[in-house]
């Protein structure tokens, strides 16, 4: 199981950290992009205390799901294009990253 729960954060992260540079490399620069950089690379770092066996691994991730989720909403709302069903899968997987975390 821990073998999954790294390698879905891995992904969730690591496909944020492309959305987080892909923004940052535009014209327009939003400060939800540098959040959301940091956020994914909190996850990221998250996964490494997990395998390293550190207790405060789950700190790391849901400060790092919450960063990543903000700025998502945060896009979001500035583009005017709020799609609901795409938030609430992020937020309910960001939910189930954390738990795998804190269980395991």
């Amino acid at each position: 199981m821990q073998i999954l729960l790294c390698i879905v954060s891995v992904i969730f992260g690591g496909l944020s950290l492309i959305a987080a540079v892909s923004q940052i490399k535009s014209e327009k620069k939003p400060p939800s992009a540098f959040i959301m950089l940091i956020g994914s690379l909190m996850l990221i770092a998250a996964v490494i205390f997990n395998i390293l066996g550190q207790e405060f691994d789950y700190m790391i991730a849901l400060l790092g799901c919450v960063a990543v989720c903000a700025a998502a909403i945060m896009n979001g709302i500035k583009g005017g294009q709020l799609h609901i069903p795409h938030h609430v899968i992020r937020i309910t997987l960001s939910i189930v990253l954390i738990a795998g975390f804190v269980l395991l």
